[in-house]
């Protein structure tokens, strides 16, 4: 199922509307065809961190997209571009405040796997485009059986917004695919799947029990009988003890967990014998193996910040010169929400720090992965494969 967006300019929304949005978030029914045209040369972009303490993940990644803006030099023709980053205790009070701003052009969203549906039903409700830079999960844009209704589920006004929401990272079909992929080439037979009770979590689950199969994988009822175990979910006390249990109940199986885990803190947190056993996947590329102007991204983010950029800081530059893409072919429109949606969701062929991508329906035609393993209770990324 695809959504194309408004492609004409319109009447900006009057501010009363904007505050009832504010004000109700998801329960908020929009009808106005209108979408905002910003008023003035200055044009918003939001970008969001994570809530809780910042990570080495969500650092990098807002570090390497304000080191796209400041490379183009925060403007983009007549426009001056101003970013103003959110950290709110809840996703949704961030998307809250960007809707808000009668300026606001785009939202630079989610950096955790699996948390952008509580943002991205506010954005859609005022045409906001809303670009996450690491959220994989896929019942964003694809149907899938975990989220009845998807992906129109997370989208309230797509009448007339049409869909409003793209990433330059892989998602997690593409995900599950790299981890049974890995899972064949470590020569394992007995896959064990657990999740939490979570969208994100249990379409992973969904997705890596129709790809087990086609690795030789048989599925079995209990950890204790797997060479393989699979846990998706959110990175939380409750995943530590269903992985510290696996590792117990299965000492020598390999322990794989989604992009979302990608968290020092969370696997300090495992048993000794689960971090042993150990495997985090994640989108992103090994040192030296950068495709495009990754090998320039890398070089200047040392530059600018002093180290080696965490794997998934490339999919926030990229992310942020996307939309630097969708302003530029906006042009003169590029103060219409409408027109830079459309624009940025119909980039084709475009040159990038990932290589050369296209999106559709709001997914990227790209897919590098990365497995990372524990070293000194640290994530250490190494090749897939």
């Amino acid at each position: 199922m695809r959504w194309v967006g408004l492609s004409t300019r319109r009447f900006g929304l009057p501010a009363a509307c904007l505050a009832a949005v504010a004000l109700a978030g998801c329960t908020t029914n929009s009808t106005n065809s209108t979408a905002v045209v910003v008023k003035g040369n200055t044009l918003t972009i939001y970008a969001t961190q994570p809530p809780g303490a910042d990570t080495a993940v969500d650092a990098d990644v807002l570090d390497a997209e304000k080191l796209a803006l400041r490379q183009a030099g925060s403007k983009s023709g007549k426009y001056s571009l101003a970013l103003k980053v959110l950290h709110d205790a809840e996703v949704s009070a961030d998307a809250r405040a960007a809707v808000s701003d009668n300026t606001a052009i785009a939202y630079l969203g989610e950096i955790e796997p699996g948390t952008s549906g509580a943002s991205v039903q506010i954005t859609n409700q005022l045409g906001l485009l809303q670009l996450s830079p690491t959220d994989t999960a896929v019942y964003l844009t694809q149907p899938t059986a975990a989220v009845p209704g998807s992906p129109a589920h997370w989208y309230p006004d797509h009448k007339n917004f049409g869909l409003t929401f793209a990433r330059l990272v892989p998602n997690s079909t593409k995900e599950t695919h790299a981890i049974v992929a890995e899972m064949k080439r470590l020569q394992l037979t007995k896959l064990y799947v657990a999740s939490g009770s979570g969208s994100y979590g249990k379409s992973l689950a969904i997705e890596i029990r129709q790809d087990a199969p086609s690795a030789g994988l048989s599925i079995v009822a209990s950890a204790a009988g797997a060479d393989a175990v699979f846990y998706a979910g959110a990175p939380d006390q409750a995943a530590t003890k269903a992985v510290d249990a696996a590792a117990a109940a299965s000492p020598a199986a390999k322990l794989f967990v989604p992009s979302a885990f990608y968290d020092d803190t969370w696997v300090a947190g495992l048993s000794a014998a689960a971090q042993k056993q150990l495997y985090v996947s994640s989108p992103g590329f090994m040192p030296g193996s950068y495709q495009g102007t990754g090998a320039a991204f890398v070089s200047a983010f040392k530059q600018a910040y002093g180290h080696q950029p965490q794997p998934q800081a490339v999919f926030g530059y990229a992310t942020m010169q996307a939309l630097l893409a969708g302003l530029k072919q906006a042009g003169g429109n590029a103060d219409s929400r409408a027109d830079v949606t459309v624009d940025v969701l119909g980039l084709k062929n475009q040159s990038s720090a990932l290589g050369t991508y296209s999106l559709d329906g709001g997914d990227t035609n790209i897919a590098p992965f990365i497995f990372a393993r524990p070293v000194a209770g640290k994530l250490v990324p190494r090749v897939a494969g």
